[in-house]
């Protein structure tokens, strides 16, 4: 599932590249600081690992940021939510640790022709309720997010589904508008039983799901608390369940971690405490590629921004290198686009723009910019930002000045902020899409005629060249033609920079070593929760 997000790192803001490098004489730095905090607390503690966290046992705690916004598949657009409703609900088809479409609740995927797709059920599913699943269910669960009266954000990712049928029992027959090469993309819908009313506004209920667990408890901004499902078997020393606690602060998510009251934490642990966490001896850190994809996001309705010399000016002024260095702790990777290398579609073959101020002034120089006596020119854009992405705003801007460029920062809560992006009101900013499956996203937000309310196209480009290719990725269903297009779409993306691209963002593990069986996704998927062993050693034994 695709979500949209804004994140920067969380370090202090006042902290420059410079200074993250080389902190100086007489200053003690924000990473120390959070250090010598976390061990005071832990001397203040019980025996520093106590677990009296009253949680049931067999169950283990997963710190989140914030609370998910519904529990109810057909509603849940944000991160947290879709990671918590995958473990409770299961969908047509899922996605396998390479990004791969694979059978989920389908045991059987025909495509009998362009515009259709036959999936046969798995027999003998059932609800954590008892009650059987059904094509019946399936084909309810879409009618109802296609309802507009359901006011479901998803029902836009639906819009090339022109029917969807139940034969029998056991068959679900799609049938889109055209040859849609991206179907399996809506295949990836949670199902719910049928007749479940639609209640978005209801977000502390969740419907009975097919999946691994099934929802006990939810208090909003406090815990949610998920049990086994018991029509879904489960080894014996597979954990019985799962308290996914709110936790907003990153310091105390590091101390809950450091003390042993929590015991896994995924991509919300601040980098500059990792190397403190690892120190710790009941703790692992799994760090492995991902495919969160970090960029900043252009308006071309300004004009001197619909100059290709600027944007590669900008681009060519951005120490991406320093950056994933000292304000992510080596925890990314410099992104050539926004495909990353697990993407089956990805292709390396494209311009890059390394750090060369040099060649950014020459660039600004061309375009008929010259630099003032203190270097600066006549260019200065407003770029719009969440708190959490003061310190990344600030680095630009940094960066930026040196090259003649002024940058003024605009700080807003998510929604505010969001609300502008949405509006096209900024010139340049940051952002994140976390679960790119399908290169259908480069249609989403580069195709001319996919610009808000109907797609992701907030900066308004507009490229003929782009167009068709988009649109005929879509609709050719060849894997081999596909790849050969949007090669070329890849190659265009970093001539043009519709983005700046900055980097992929690692999966970030941090867990106690007492639990075995975590697979980490490229997507930062938890549905490997569901397989998670606790271990069953005397230490454990004993708590």
């Amino acid at each position: 599932m695709l979500v949209q997000v804004s994140a920067g790192s969380r370090m202090n803001p006042k902290r420059s590249i410079a200074s993250a490098a080389s902190p100086g004489a007489g200053r003690v730095s924000p990473c120390f600081a959070l250090i010598l905090a976390i061990s005071a607390a832990l001397s203040l503690a019980a025996g520093g690992c106590s677990r009296a966290t009253g949680n049931p046992a067999g169950f283990i705690q997963v710190d989140i940021e914030t609370s998910p916004t519904s529990l109810d598949p057909r509603f849940a657009t944000d991160a947290v939510s879709s990671r918590i409703d995958e473990l409770v609900f299961d969908s047509l088809v899922r996605l396998n640790t390479r990004g791969e479409f694979v059978g989920d609740l389908a045991d059987r995927i025909e495509r009998p022709s362009p515009t259709e797709i036959v999936f046969h059920l798995r027999p003998g599913v059932r609800f954590s309720d008892g009650r059987p699943l059904t094509a019946r269910d399936v084909k309810y669960t879409y009618d109802s997010v296609l309802d507009p009266a359901s006011l479901s954000a998803k029902r836009a990712g639906l819009e090339e589904l022109k029917s969807i049928a139940a034969p029998d029992n056991l068959t679900v027959v799609m049938t889109t508008r055209r040859p849609y090469a991206p179907a399996l993309e809506m295949a990836l819908l949670g199902i719910v039983p049928a007749g479940t009313p639609a209640r978005a506004a209801r977000a502390l209920e969740a419907p009975p799901g097919t999946g691994p667990f099934r929802l006990l408890q939810f208090v909003r901004d406090e815990k949610v608390v998920l049990g086994r499902n018991p029509y879904r078997p489960a080894q014996a020393s597979e954990i019985a369940g799962i308290v996914f606690k709110i936790v907003p602060d990153f310091t105390v998510r590091a101390l809950e971690m450091a003390e042993g009251t929590c015991d896994l934490a995924e991509n919300n642990i601040q980098p500059d405490l990792l190397g403190y966490l690892r120190a710790r001896p009941g703790l692992k850190i799994l760090k492995s590629p991902g495919t969160t994809y970090r960029y900043i996001a252009i308006n071309f309705r300004d004009p001197r921004l619909r100059d290709v010399r600027v944007r590669r000016a900008i681009a060519y002024a951005i120490d991406r290198q320093a950056i994933v260095k000292f304000l992510l702790r080596g925890t990314a990777r410099v992104a050539s686009g926004m495909l990353s290398p697990e993407n089956w579609a990805y292709d390396g073959d494209v311009k890059t723009y390394p750090y060369n101020p040099a060649k950014a002034r020459e660039l600004l120089e061309e375009a008929g910019y010259p630099a003032s006596r203190d270097g600066m020119r006549k260019l200065h854009f407003v770029y719009k930002t969440t708190p959490e992405g003061s310190a990344l705003a600030e680095t630009l801007q940094a960066m930026l000045r040196r090259v003649g460029i002024r940058l003024s920062i605009r700080t807003n809560e998510w929604a505010t902020f969001y609300s502008d992006i949405q509006r096209g009101n900024f010139d340049l900013t940051s952002m994140e899409w976390v679960g790119i499956n399908d290169p259908h996203q480069y249609y989403l937000v580069f195709d001319s005629k996919m610009t808000p309310p109907r797609g992701l196209n907030r900066g308004d480009y507009s490229n003929p060249e782009m167009d068709k290719l988009v649109e005929a990725g879509d609709a050719a269903l060849d894997m081999d033609q596909r790849r050969r297009i949007y090669a070329r779409v890849q190659q265009l993306a970093a001539e043009d920079l519709p983005y700046i691209s900055l980097w992929w963002k690692d999966n970030v593990v941090v867990m106690k070593r007492g639990l075995e069986g975590f697979t980490p996704y490229p997507n930062g998927s938890l549905i490997s929760l569901a397989t998670l062993k606790l271990d069953s050693g005397p230490e454990e034994a004993s708590r």
